[in-house]
């Protein structure tokens, strides 16, 4: 058992993960999972002081909290009703951590060292080991800790999936495409040159999102916003990509597009480059095409490099100055916010993401192919990050892959509220490296920047 910290970003997050047997079946539990989100409306975005001021109020509350939550030695946990007025426990009468959890990069240097000079204290104060994480890494073994939370109804004797799979984490901060060979083995096939694949969205939806409900909302997760303000009759609101019916954990894209494709029948995979050039034209004039499709030598559009950057711009000059429809240029004259009409708007936020997830799905379909030990076994592909929570992203994925030849790759979708930062895939991350022998000094610093396939081997000072 663990108790796991998590500050790299804006969420301040804590839980109590429980990794057990039952009848020869890895099983876990989640005696406790709480976070605090910093308040950043008023910057459209993460602003560090800010954030860091919240882990500074939040943390050692959520901490309190979880200590409420701990098992007892022989029984179960109190009520709230048991507790004392206080609010205070009695320590003796609880099963402590085994050892600490703590994320130690990347991320903020000052919000990872709030969670980390916390976790240190615990650990001293405890006389327990401590593990500093990597946030990416825990994010590739998220499906691993939710088939074991769910082990009681799928018993199997090692989470899923095995290694080796294909990791593809997109998130705000990051996009990487991932051969995970084992648990400290995790090698970079492809990332972005530019921009992570969420920022891209953030930023966009800044800009093509109404001015009313930016102003309205009190959200700064703009990708939630921006998928539902797109797909307004998906059942969709405001943050419902955070707890959107639960779609079956694993399913291969043949089988999930036979469950849920129905949601999006207007999309079709393009079959080649002309063709999605002619599809992708609005009556609007404009069109959003997948990037690095095109180049000299034949070299990008058969890489595992991505680029967001593009789509960034063009949405820009669109929205700023728009398209003559005749000529297919844009007009000299920069508009108005109130000339752009809700229905371009509405396209301009579908086109965005369909363009985006098309390069990503078209990676990963790459990637697949370049893996010989995954396509050889049952193949595997995991989407972790805030932007796997995309319902949209989910659906071109599964049929890019089933129009590549790929239809029984198995799909691990985590739920969505495990897609983004959240302390229980900290615990879990920590939990298997734990087991497996790794644990570090009461000395190790915060890493701002700290490569995936660097994990054993970590920069002094990144």
């Amino acid at each position: 058992m663990t108790l796991a910290i998590e500050t790299s970003c804006d969420d301040t997050s804590v839980a109590i993960v429980e990794k057990g047997n039952y009848h020869g079946h890895v099983t876990a539990k989640l005696h406790f999972h709480d976070k605090v989100t910093s308040n950043n409306s008023v910057y459209q975005g993460v602003h560090p002081l800010v954030s860091l001021q919240s882990h500074q109020e939040s943390l050692a509350t959520l901490v309190h909290e979880a200590i409420r939550h701990l098992p007892m030695r022989n029984g179960p946990v109190l009520s709230n009703a048991e507790l004392t007025q206080s609010g205070q426990v009695d320590i003796a009468t609880r099963r402590l951590p085994d050892f600490i959890s703590v994320t130690r990069g990347p991320g903020m240097r000052s919000n990872l060292f709030t969670g980390l000079d916390t976790a240190k204290g615990l650990a001293v104060a405890w006389q327990k080991p401590l593990v500093g994480v990597h946030h990416m890494q825990a994010h590739a073994l998220t499906p691993r800790m939710v088939s074991a939370l769910k082990s009681h109804a799928h018993p199997s004797p090692e989470p899923a999936p095995k290694f080796p799979f294909l990791s593809v984490l997109a998130s705000g901060g990051h996009t990487l495409l991932i051969h995970s060979a084992s648990l400290t083995h995790h090698h970079v096939l492809g990332s972005t040159n530019d921009i992570a694949i969420g920022e891209c969205l953030d930023k966009i939806a800044r800009v093509v999102l109404p001015a009313q409900l930016l102003q309205t909302t009190k959200s700064t997760m703009y990708g939630a916003l921006f998928e539902a303000f797109a797909f307004p009759d998906s059942g969709l609101e405001g943050q419902t990509t955070l707890t959107s019916p639960c779609m079956q954990f694993i399913q291969s894209a043949e089988s999930y597009l036979s469950m849920h494709g129905h949601r999006y029948e207007w999309y079709n995979v393009p079959t080649n480059h002309e063709d999605a050039i002619r599809r992708n034209t609005t009556k609007w004039g404009w069109a959003l095409n997948k990037p690095l499709t095109k180049s000299g030598g034949g070299i990008k559009i058969n890489s595992l490099e991505m680029s967001f950057s593009g789509i960034t711009t063009m949405v820009e000059r669109i929205v700023r100055y728009g398209i003559d429809p005749t000529t297919r240029k844009f007009n000299k004259v920069e508009r108005a916010a109130t000339e752009i009409e809700m229905e371009e708007r509405m396209d301009l936020a579908r086109e965005t993401m369909r363009a985006a997830f098309e390069h990503l799905a078209s990676r990963v379909v790459l990637g697949l192919q370049s893996q010989r030990d995954i396509t050889t076994s049952k193949p595997a592909v995991v989407m972790a990050g805030g932007v796997a929570a995309n319902s949209l992203l989910r659906h071109i994925l599964a049929c890019t892959l089933c129009a590549h030849g790929f239809p029984d790759v198995e799909l691990y979708f985590p739920p969505p509220k495990f897609c983004t930062d959240n302390a229980a895939m900290i615990g879990w991350a920590g939990l298997e490296m734990f087991e497996a022998g790794y644990i570090d000094p009461l000395s190790i610093r915060a890493i701002r920047k700290w490569p995936l396939d660097k994990l054993l081997d970590p920069p002094e000072d990144g």
